[in-house]
């Protein structure tokens, strides 16, 4: 809600709870809170909910929903004490046209509630119109000149990209810094974009930029993969922010879709806004990375996803040259490879020691020495020398960038 609209319902509130001498509030059309006047008497416990949190459970929402009077068109909303809903409300709906844009509340409790007084909150429920449907026109020129100027930012050209990144900040539109690059992306396992995925997609990028301050979040929707700018106070924290905002994205996306698969990659943190489209490549590689290598997870940044974000800058058939082939077909093979790529694996991750080693593969040193001589034999390393030991290392990698195999 913009400071200017929040001040003029606050105002309207309290001026019409002056001229009534009564409780009054305003909520959003999800009851969410967006002005009130100081209660007199007890406060039941949704308003108090309300108060602290701006927001109501769903089964409140469905029940107000549900006291709709047709006759008059007001909201008679009874008590459900089940849902902490102790106290009789009368509701005036805030209308444009014919969309409900929220309410103007009295609560019956404190008193009848006569046709002079009605009249009144009808009236407050146009003002509220006139001003709630005005941030919404303010707020659509607002996004639609971010999107300009997110394009712009993200673009081939670098003069437009540093003339973008200018914009924005002198406009108010991203304040903050530092700031990283989040990119999100359906996965339908090769099947065309199914019609909900963008809808899934802006929800979830809507449901993102509230939980954060409008300056702090830019964002960029498409089909199947989004692009989010977010700006994070806290340096040292960010890393945990950006993961969870990742995790909370993902969620999202996967609850407004039938999509089995949603990826989400994170470029580093920057503080040069023109570095936007360099830190957007960054995020969609990384989150071709979690889509790759089922080891990394579904949401990783490019600094958590290790060697293999050195690995896929080069391109698959070079990686194969890189490969030792014989290895390469043992992880294929997976009966034949199995239990020896494991055994290879464990052997490299703990940098030859046979001890731990054995231990976490829960065999006898002597099983350990004979798979490894079989791993020489069937590949040709010599896993004594440190170079084939890397090449070794890196096959296993690059198995896993290429899909070839089945390891966890």
């Amino acid at each position: 809600m913009l400071p200017s609209m929040a001040a003029d319902l606050q105002q309207l509130v309290q001026s019409l709870a002056l001229r009534l001498d009564r409780s009054v509030a305003i909520d959003d059309a999800r009851l969410r809170l967006l002005a009130h006047s100081s209660h007199r008497g007890d406060v039941d416990p949704i308003r108090a909910e309300s108060i602290l949190r701006r927001a109501v459970p769903p089964g409140v929402v469905e029940h107000v929903h549900a006291c709709r009077d047709d006759a008059t068109g007001r909201y008679l909303v009874t008590p459900r004490e089940d849902l902490g809903l102790l106290d009789p409300r009368v509701g005036q709906p805030i209308l444009q046209q014919e969309t409900l844009l929220g309410f103007v509340w009295l609560l019956a409790s404190e008193g009848p509630i006569d046709e002079a007084q009605l009249a009144a909150l009808e009236g407050a429920a146009a003002e509220a119109s006139v001003l709630i449907h005005g941030e919404f026109l303010r707020a659509t020129a607002s996004r639609d000149r971010e999107r300009e100027l997110v394009e712009r930012l993200l673009g081939a050209d670098s003069g437009e990209r540093a003339a973008a990144a200018v914009a924005l900040r002198a406009e108010g539109l991203f304040a903050g810094s530092p700031y990283a690059v989040l990119h999100v992306e359906i996965d339908r396992g090769g099947e065309p974009t199914a019609e909900e995925d963008p809808i899934a997609l802006a929800a979830a990028i809507a449901a993102a930029r509230s939980r954060r301050a409008s300056h702090d979040v830019l964002s960029m929707e498409h089909r199947d993969h989004a692009v989010l700018l977010v700006a994070e106070a806290q340096p040292d924290a960010a890393e945990e922010a950006f993961l969870a905002l990742g995790e909370a994205l993902r969620t999202d996306v996967l609850r407004a879709t039938e999509a089995e698969r949603c990826w989400v990659g994170i470029a580093r943190v920057r503080t040069d806004l023109a570095q936007a489209a360099e830190a957007a490549h960054e995020a969609r590689r990384a989150a071709r990375i979690c889509r790759r290598v089922d080891a990394v997870g579904p949401i990783a940044s490019i600094d958590g996803t290790g060697v293999y974000a050195l690995l896929d800058h080069v391109p698959d058939d070079a990686l194969r040259a890189i490969a030792n082939p014989r290895l390469l077909a043992l992880i294929a093979d997976e009966r034949r490879g199995d239990p020896l790529v494991r055994t290879l694996e464990v052997f490299l991750d703990t940098a030859g020691d046979v001890r731990a080693a054995s231990e976490l593969l829960f065999a006898h040193r002597t099983s350990l020495y004979y798979r490894l001589r079989r791993i020489q034999e069937l590949t040709g390393l010599d896993l004594a020398s440190g170079d084939d030991r890397l090449r070794a290392h890196l096959t296993l990698k690059i198995a896993d960038l290429l899909g070839i195999g089945a390891r966890d």
